[in-house]
């Protein structure tokens, strides 16, 4: 189901009439594969999960634990593994025992305060936290934007299986397309998230 861009956008930018649905399933594919090469280059989502539900992780280091984004301190819980077995059963304190870092979402980091996260040598991840995970509550503008173009050029796409721009040729023979699009790189270089795992 398409999060960060609709149907009617992609055929509005295509000049597609409206009342033409003989290239909506295109479409829609195409906006799946452009959604999924945003999250994968971005290296997050900006789908908002309405309930919080558990992830588990293992600390980078003694204090920190780096996590997936999340969009809300209401219903976030964290609890750690004391016996290196898989339960978490020490549920941690905000504020006196852990804190968030950052002062607004999205949050992806959490700090021990009062004492350091458990680490084994068994690399079992030790902390389990309990959030609403997701950028934000709604989709970045830019991020919407980037979408509507790579799904369009996604759909185009069709039209050029051998990767040659079809109908354009400049002074010097057909122009190739680029494997990635600059107008998409530029709206997505301030969401990207690099070197976390």
């Amino acid at each position: 189901m398409p999060n960060y861009t609709t149907v009617s956008l992609v055929k509005a930018s295509l000049g597609i009439p409206s009342g033409t649905t003989s290239e909506d399933a295109y479409i829609e594919d195409a906006i799946d594969a452009a959604e999924d090469e945003i999250d994968e280059y971005c290296g997050r989502t900006f789908v908002a999960d309405g309930s919080a539900t558990p992830r588990v992780y293992q600390p980078s280091t003694n204090v920190i634990v780096y996590t997936d984004d999340f969009y809300s301190l209401t219903g976030l819980v964290v609890k750690q593994d004391e016996s290196d077995d898989g339960t978490y059963a020490t549920t941690l304190t905000i504020t006196s025992e852990f804190i968030v870092i950052g002062n607004s979402a999205p949050y992806n980091a959490i700090r021990a305060v009062s004492s350091p996260f458990p680490r084994y040598t068994s690399d079992r991840p030790t902390v389990q936290v309990t959030a609403k995970w997701g950028y934000k509550t709604s989709v970045p503008g830019a991020v919407q934007q980037a979408a509507l173009i790579l799904s369009a050029r996604l759909f185009q796409r069709r039209s050029s299986p051998l990767g040659i721009a079809a109908g354009i040729v400049n002074g010097f023979g057909p122009i190739c397309i680029t494997r990635q699009d600059p107008d998409m790189q530029r709206l997505l270089a301030g969401y990207r998230r690099i070197g976390v795992a």
